[in-house]
């Protein structure tokens, strides 16, 4: 069930949130890249045209509500996350955000999405015919959209 945005306004995108961030409470929004529930502890990589960024569920800090809601992510969910910036324990030194997660404090869920036929990610090994087809998803994958912006610009 998708809720409402009103009242939330976006303070950053995901690779706007830097270390020197540390400790401020931020709002973001993006697709979910993917979700890993390791048990009370839930792990989201949230992306936006900007990049990636790892959010971290935890029930004693988030609420049962939003633990709960977490719980149910899949990939292409769209999200709203408040929640505080951290730094993080283990180092992604492939990821512009890699030393830092945002602790999240509520989760909205802006809009569900089935299973997408193919992984949204860069250099994907998908068929030609499959990606024209779906060519909407197609163009949220990084890659594409670079090509776009040199493009544009």
């Amino acid at each position: 069930m998708a809720e409402s945005m009103l009242g939330l306004k976006r303070t950053h995108r995901c690779t706007e949130v830097t270390p020197s961030n540390v400790g401020e409470e931020v709002t973001v929004m993006g697709w979910v890249q993917k979700s890993r529930n390791k048990g009370g502890i839930i792990f989201t990589d949230l992306r936006d045209r900007s990049g990636i960024l790892q959010i971290i569920f935890e029930e004693s800090d988030c609420g049962e509500e939003s633990f709960a809601k977490a719980e149910k992510l899949r990939s292409e969910f769209v999200i709203a996350v408040v929640g505080t910036v951290e730094n993080r324990s283990a180092i992604n030194e492939h990821l512009a955000t890699g030393t830092i997660e945002i602790r999240a404090k509520s989760l909205r869920i802006l809009s569900e999405s089935e299973t997408p036929p193919f992984p949204i990610e860069e250099n994907s090994k998908t068929k030609e015919e499959l990606r024209l087809k779906y060519r909407y998803l197609d163009l949220r994958r990084p890659d594409i959209q670079r090509n776009m912006m040199v493009r544009s610009q």
